[in-house]
């Protein structure tokens, strides 16, 4: 029987003395048939397509360091053809991280829904639901965001995530704009407080949000690829779309690496606010609201 990608065994019944020697001789087995069947659910985890928003163009992609991941990214369309975006980062690697994003990623899918409170309302029960989960010697940071296309607005919420970057488009190129955090990291304290802020953004303009591990790719030299490799990567790839900017940004990182094994995962997503005109803006604007009421009714 195939699973996604995977086939699944069926495997007899066996009882009495039998049992220990049939367990020892799968021992080596199953634990990799296990780790399959983790990577195919959280493969599922992360987004598999791309709601059209008026007037942004976007993308993402990530690389886990161990197979399984505890980076967390999840978009999706919200009412009036506003983007949800949320990212975070689980502390530690393997399999309890991934365990603690799916986690992660069930609480922050459960409460999208809740439609009236702030970003900073949907934070906070996210950490307090996180926090009776979360072991003592763990965490997750994370950004949530809500864009408007129309008003071209980000409202959001950094949770001691790696600061997203809004990229300014100037005549000499892009001057870099950080999002800091807001609040505190989730998952250590049972109730924080956290600030929502709000940013505009220009035609031309983009934002880039990733993990940390992205900058921590280093060479076999021990070396790191860092925030001033990744803005030239930008830069460089910048003629292109967004998934040619995503795509170029970690080829180029991994080209830095060298092959060598990585400490930690990485995820990339990045998105540009299209130069359209404004008739063009105001059909495809008005064209995802239809959508969203259409999908609602």
């Amino acid at each position: 029987m195939m699973i996604g990608n995977f086939e699944r065994h069926s495997y007899p019944v066996i009882a009495g003395e039998a049992l220990p020697a049939a367990l020892e001789g799968r021992r080596d087995f199953e634990p990799d048939w296990e780790m399959q069947l983790a990577r195919e659910v959280q493969n599922r985890a992360f987004p598999t397509t791309r709601p059209h928003i008026a007037g942004l163009d976007y993308y993402s992609d990530w690389r886990p360091a161990r197979g399984l991941s505890g980076d967390y990214l999840d978009y999706f369309e919200l009412p009036e053809g506003h983007l949800g975006l949320a990212i975070g980062d689980v502390s530690g690697k393997g399999l309890a991280a991934a365990l603690l994003t799916s986690s992660l990623h069930s609480l922050a899918r459960a409460l999208r829904q809740y439609q009236q409170g702030s970003l900073s309302d949907l934070t906070t029960a996210i950490g307090e639901l996180f926090y009776e989960v979360c072991p003592d010697s763990s965490y997750a940071t994370m950004f949530v965001a809500r864009y408007d296309p129309v008003r071209r607005l980000l409202r959001y919420v950094n949770a001691g995530h790696e600061p997203p970057v809004v990229l300014r488009q100037t005549a000499a190129g892009y001057r870099p704009v950080a999002l800091e955090p807001t609040g505190p990291v989730i998952g250590m304290l049972r109730k924080s407080r956290f600030q929502e802020n709000v940013v505009s953004l220009a035609p031309g303009d983009m934002l880039m949000a990733y993990t940390d591990g992205l900058c921590e790719a280093a060479n076999c030299r021990g070396e790191e690829w860092g925030f001033r490799r990744l803005m030239a990567a930008v830069q460089v790839c910048s003629h292109g779309n967004a998934r040619d900017i995503v795509e170029g940004v970690l080829a180029t990182a991994e080209t830095f690496a060298g092959g060598c094994p990585q400490r930690d995962d990485m995820t990339f997503w990045l998105g540009r606010v299209e130069k359209l005109s404004a008739r063009r803006f105001q059909r495809s604007a008005f064209s995802g609201q239809l959508s969203a009421k259409i999908a609602a009714a």
